[in-house]
């Protein structure tokens, strides 16, 4: 399946909850573009977007089990940052770990929003 939407000029990303890690090697030699959720409380969010950069590309990656909906607006500004440093260099898709539940207080999303928009170029790019 991967060789054929590869064929066709697309990307392959795919989902798959959990500590898959050990997968990695063998979804990019299939043909896997990118991976998500990228899930801080199972796997070392920065040892695999150093380890992969330039053939795989990571989609997640801030806390929905810890930092959003239990942290201050400022834990979630400084994972924000944080993560924004690691994916600087690229092979990163910054967004909440999986979907955005009803326990992620609205000051936490409008943290991690406010962040975001201070970054260089992010107001040309979604204008």
């Amino acid at each position: 399946m991967y060789s054929t939407v590869r064929d066709a000029g697309k990307f392959v990303m795919i989902h798959s909850c959990g500590d898959v890690d050990e997968l990695f090697d063998d979804l990019v030699e299939m043909g896997l573009n990118c991976f998500n959720p990228f899930q801080p409380e199972v796997m070392d969010v920065e040892a695999l977007i150093k380890q992969y950069r330039g053939r795989l590309a990571f989609n997640g990656g801030l806390s929905l089990q810890k930092t959003l909906p239990f942290g201050t607006p400022d834990d979630v500004r400084n994972e924000t940052r944080w993560l924004i440093e690691l994916g600087r260099e690229g092979g990163y898709i910054l967004s909440p770990s999986h979907a955005v539940e009803g326990d992620v207080p609205l000051e936490n999303m409008l943290a991690f929003i406010d962040e975001v928009k201070k970054q260089p170029g992010w107001i040309a790019a979604n204008s």
